[in-house]
């Protein structure tokens, strides 16, 4: 009894060593491997259904075979189903494979190693792996044997099944496939095979559609895709995109693409996909799931003019377009600019990479184009951009046969498997090489239309996807310094319906006559950042400077955005170089400053001219009176005189830095020195001055100016005012209203005493303009004197004040009487006009002789 006992627990024992290998090992790698169940078609499916006893089942799911280094790894999927009342035990289960006549035991994978029993009413699936000298599972026969200790050897046959003779693992072509891949379940199906032949060289591409039906992500990095050929040779596919894995959302369907380089004579038909999965406790690669591949199609690049390229990229549909292109002639080439539209039509962010462009010319030549875009160009979900390329080839060429080659890079990723146990000359083995390759993505035709040039008071329609019309509504060039400003003022307006539209922080190049590019180009836009509403409109102005002595012929107008070193058009404008004259104001109008916060008027008081000897100095004084209802500070004004015959002469501008009560006013000097008879003959061109993309501030530097309007202006000489009364010194009035002179008979000094009184004349701020008042004193003899009449020592302002003067000399002696004159002398740039005059009689006084006092 004791040896039958110790007999039995032996051969208990052996089989349950030999039904779970390397056990501690397996505890250590659990949920590293993926399980598959597969729905192959109903032809070839695998039925066989076995019963082990105390009401447990066995169905085999799946079966399939991979080769390896001259390794055939067999793999089958059995669901143990559990109806008894009390727990099955898997290591009394045996299963085999049969090959050529020879018996396989069968084992459970790593990860199915620590699977030890199927509970009442519960299932389990299993997947055991055994090596066979078969590279087909057709044919193959599945045995069962179950633990009995009442038959001969302990281990009873209870089910055996062969394989069709037709049997394929793969799924047909349209099939959808549920997989359960690392406990998650996965639904596939195929898409489509394309051969491609690019630059010497042959490449398959297989698409596949996946679906996550878990309540996680899921990523396929584990799994190893293939490419199978009917003889069985192996080809290691690459994925397209998202090189270290695709990553599925829960419920999202992706299209994902593999690729891998083929050689040119094989053979398509019979061709599958297939993944694989490494057991590193094994050391073996082993099947998961393989597919039927449809018929080898050629890919369709070509694309019609306007046509739209459905692109996927990481899994994400993406629509290319060329929106818009336009021929433009520059010497003897023609240039190219083409809009490339990209639209995110998927529910996540993706990047579109960074494509090669080229035209291809129907006479064979390629015309690359260069961007400074290196890291592609990034969209949210449902988000368009545009991407603006100008290209340049021989005008000689036929333009109207001409297509856009993008370009793009596939594979670069991992090692690349060439192919495995290949029957077919010319392959390698196994490297560790990366391969990547350039293929096409699409040659778009380009539609052929010159570039019309935007003509003054035209609304042109929007160049981008929800994008602003567009009106040129003046462009002007300005005298500025030595050089000229173009400036050119557009009208943006939203064309949607209900929405509103943000106005991007814009920048521009501006270029004359195709090949100048024109330096300190800027945009002024002060809604830039802002929401445009439906159908509203918005001004922005491009400025730009030029030397004066340059013609033009045409001007080009590129308005874009910039985020890192990514370029999105906004708006590109060409027009003819004639540009208009300055808007004349009617006399007696004023120059009004239109900008929102800083909204005025400037009104001429008038203009003097200060005669000099070699030249004159043309002055006008302006009234600036703030509309605004706040207390502000206001617009800077710059201006310039200039002749009838054209000469230019650049004003000063002195202006207060004080800001401004609503209605109140301040005074705004314009003045420029100019050669004698220049002065009679002038006009102002009077503008808002700049500095960059901001108005400028006061005392600051200005490097622009908009907004120019010219007013005639009508300089005058002041004639001499008889009087010293109310005397016109802007702001104020002087008057002298007390002059006294004593002349004592025989004394040589004579005192003057005068008062002069200084009253504001207008309510008004104004800068220290440098202005002095001079008195000029003229005595009986003929002879004159100057004061510079300082104020708050000789004179008030405002107020009144006494001072007294003496005028010495010896030949006051010999006067019996006399007279004084009394000139005042507004003094500006060492340059003079006369106030006014008046001659004062002196009061004599004998001389007291003392003896005939007593």
């Amino acid at each position: 009894m004791k040896s039958t006992k110790f007999r039995v627990t032996a051969i208990l024992l052996a089989a349950i060593l030999a039904a779970a290998p390397q056990v501690h090992a397996a505890a250590s790698n659990a949920g590293k491997s993926t399980t598959a169940k597969s729905t192959a078609q109903k032809d070839s499916a695998p039925v066989w259904s076995v019963n082990l006893g105390s009401n447990v089942t066995a169905t085999l799911e799946h079966a399939d075979v991979w080769q390896q280094d001259g390794t055939h790894a067999a793999v089958f999927t059995l669901n143990y189903k559990n109806g008894g009342k009390s727990p099955a035990r898997l290591v009394s289960f045996f299963p085999k494979l049969v090959s050529g006549g020879s018996v396989n035991a069968a084992n459970p994978i790593t990860k199915d190693l620590a699977k030890k029993r199927i509970e009442p009413g519960q299932s389990l699936r299993v997947t055991y792996y055994a090596k066979v000298d078969s590279g087909s599972m057709a044919g193959m026969k599945l045995v069962m044997d179950v633990w009995n200790p009442q038959v001969k050897g302990y281990l009873e046959r209870v089910g055996s099944y062969r394989l069709p003779a037709n049997y394929s693992a793969a799924a047909a072509p349209g099939i959808s496939t549920k997989l359960n891949l690392g406990s998650t379940p996965v639904t596939v199906q195929v898409e489509s095979l394309e051969i491609i032949k690019h630059d010497g060289k042959v490449m398959a591409k297989v698409g596949m559609y996946m679906t996550n039906h878990g309540g996680k992500a899921w990523n396929d990095q584990g799994l190893e895709p293939y490419l199978v050929t009917a003889s069985g040779s192996t080809f290691l596919l690459h994925r397209e995109a998202e090189m270290e894995g695709v990553l599925i959302q829960p419920k999202e369907k992706k299209l994902v693409y593999y690729i891998t380089e083929v050689p040119s004579y094989l053979k398509t038909a019979g061709l599958r996909f297939s993944w694989t999965e490494h057991d590193e406790i094994l050391k073996l690669s082993l099947p998961v799931a393989s597919f039927k591949l449809p018929a080898a199609t050629a890919p369709q690049w070509d694309v019609a003019a306007g046509a739209i390229k459905k692109l996927t990229i990481q899994g994400i549909p993406v629509h290319a377009q060329i929106r818009q292109s336009s021929l433009r002639a520059s010497g003897d080439q023609g240039v190219w600019t083409i809009e490339m539209a990209f639209k995110n039509q998927g529910k996540k962010s993706v990047v579109v990479p960074a494509y090669e462009f080229a035209i291809k010319a129907s006479e064979g030549s390629l015309h690359p184009y260069t961007s400074d875009n290196k890291a592609g160009i990034s969209l949210r979900a449902g988000e368009e951009k545009t991407m603006l390329m100008e290209i340049s080839l021989p005008l000689e060429l036929e333009q109207d046969k001409l297509k856009l080659q993008m370009i793009g890079t596939a594979g670069a990723a991992g090692s690349s498997k060439q192919p495995s146990n290949s029957t077919e000359t010319g392959k390698e083995s196994a490297s560790g090489s990366q391969e990547s390759w350039t293929l096409p993505i699409a040659y778009f035709e380009i539609p052929y239309q010159t570039e019309r040039k935007s003509s003054i008071g035209v609304e042109y329609g929007a160049q981008s996807a929800k994008g602003f019309a567009y009106t040129l509504e003046s462009m002007q060039r300005l005298p500025w310094q030595d050089q000229d400003l173009i400036l050119a003022k557009l009208r943006l307006r939203n064309t949607q319906e209900s929405k509103s539209l943000p106005l991007p922080e814009l920048q521009v190049n501006v270029l004359a006559d195709e090949r100048t590019g024109l330096s300190g180009s800027e945009i002024i836009a002060e809604e830039q950042g802002s929401l445009i509403g439906p159908g509203s409109s918005t001004e922005v102005y491009v400025m730009a400077r030029i030397p004066y002595t340059k013609d033009i012929r045409s001007l080009r107008f590129e308005l874009f955005t910039q985020q890192d070193t990514a370029k999105t058009p906004f708006l590109t404008m060409t027009t003819s170089g004639m540009t208009q004259s300055i808007g004349t104001l009617e006399k007696g109008k004023p120059y009004t400053v239109t900008k929102i916060g800083k909204r005025a008027e400037a009104q001429e008081r008038r203009t003097v001219i200060y005669e000099g000897v070699d030249s004159d100095i043309v002055y006008s004084d302006f009234i600036l009176t703030s509309n605004e209802q706040r207390r502000v500070q206001a617009a800077v004004l710059k201006g310039y005189f200039q002749s009838t015959d054209g000469k230019i002469y650049e004003a000063e501008t002195i202006q207060p830095e004080a800001s401004l009560q609503p209605g109140s006013k301040q005074s705004v000097i314009f003045w420029a020195r100019v050669p004698k008879g220049e002065a009679s003959e002038l006009g102002l061109a009077l503008g808002t001055a700049m500095n960059g993309s901001k108005l400028a501030e006061t005392n600051k530097d200005a490097t622009g100016v908009m907004d120019v309007k010219k007013m005639m202006l009508n300089p005058i000489r002041p004639a001499v005012i008889s009087g010293l009364t109310q005397l016109d010194w802007y702001p104020y009035n002087v008057s002298v209203t007390k002059a006294v002179g004593r002349l004592q008979e025989g004394s040589s000094s004579i005192p003057l005493n005068i008062t002069i009184d200084v009253k504001r004349s207008d309510s008004i701020t104004a800068a220290d303009s440098g202005h002095k008042l001079i008195l000029i004193i003229k005595d009986t003899l003929g002879q004159t004197q100057e004061r510079t009449l300082t104020p708050g020592t000789d004179i008030q302002v405002p107020g009144t004040r006494s001072m007294s003067i003496e005028l010495n000399d010896e030949e006051y002696k010999k006067l019996q009487g006399g007279w004084f004159q009394l000139t005042l002398v507004d003094e500006f740039q060492n340059e003079r006009i006369t106030l006014g005059s008046q001659t004062y009689n002196l009061m004599f006084q004998q001389a007291v002789d003392p003896f005939e006092e007593r």
